[in-house]
């Protein structure tokens, strides 16, 4: 097995998104007047196993337009066709693409994709739900074309410590499990790598893995002691099983994945 780390640009954020105030101030302070963190990367995943090649997420795209609280830097020439062919892949490598969820700094690259795209049906019950639609028309952020994935359930049971779970793969090594937090429906994926460890594409799990260590919910989800459950459940398994924890945002999630760097 081979992760890749596909770069599709690069995103500025709020302090406030980063670290949000607490109570009612949380969501508020998003569209308030702040300082804008460092470029922070725009990472998707391709996994080369048992000759096919499954991609988590699919990055952004130059016409991603701003919002409050996000300033995307993307070029054309840093899309997914050039992330993956930068690791001698192409888009007719893929045999399907994995959403952790629905935003567009996740989905937007589809644009690009023939292959089959699947998304957690929780995930796709809340992109249907009035508060995104809603929010997705306020800030000009609408679905990529024809975006159409096929939902899964995760309803092979318990994984590690997480209590609900999907193979994506005949062998188990590639497993969907419910990180619930960003969005009700967020999943992550877990690669069983060739060494025994688990490798975590965690998508916007956190932004950071000192966000991970601090158990802090961040300023978007809807459900904040939901996302603090989930981060309980992501500590704990790593404790019990030597994990690479990869957020799509961290600026260190590439070198840990190059050093197979385990949470300590």
């Amino acid at each position: 097995m081979v992760i890749h780390a596909l770069t599709t640009g690069h995103v500025r954020v709020k302090h406030k998104f980063l670290f949000p105030s607490a109570g009612a101030r949380r969501q508020l302070d998003l569209f308030l007047a702040d300082a804008w963190s460092d470029p922070l990367p725009i990472h998707c995943w391709a996994i080369e196993h048992d000759g096919r090649v499954v991609l988590v997420d699919s990055g952004e795209t130059a016409t991603a337009r701003n919002v409050p609280f996000a300033r995307f830097e993307v070029m054309r020439e840093q899309e997914l066709p050039a992330a993956l062919k930068a690791v001698d892949l192409s888009l007719d490598d893929v045999a399907k693409v994995v959403l952790t969820h629905h935003h567009g700094d996740h989905v937007d690259g589809l644009v690009h994709v023939r292959a089959p795209v699947l998304i957690g049906e929780a995930e796709l019950r809340f992109v249907a739900s009035a508060f995104p639609r809603v929010m997705r028309r306020i800030l000009r952020q609408p679905l990529p074309p024809g975006f159409a994935p096929q939902p899964f359930a995760l309803d092979a049971g318990r994984f590690g410590e997480f209590p609900h779970s999907r193979a994506l793969t005949d062998d188990g090594r590639i497993v969907a499990v419910a990180t619930p937090g960003h969005t009700p429906g967020h999943i992550s994926v877990i690669c069983v790598d060739d060494s025994g460890r688990h490798v975590m594409l965690a998508g916007d799990v956190t932004d950071s893995l000192e966000q991970l260590h601090a158990r802090r919910a961040d300023a978007i989800g809807p459900d904040p002691k939901a996302h603090v459950a989930t981060l309980e459940t992501v500590l704990a398994h790593c404790a019990k099983h030597a994990t690479v924890y990869l957020p799509s945002h961290d600026p260190q999630s590439a070198a840990r994945l190059a050093g197979s760097i385990t949470v300590a």
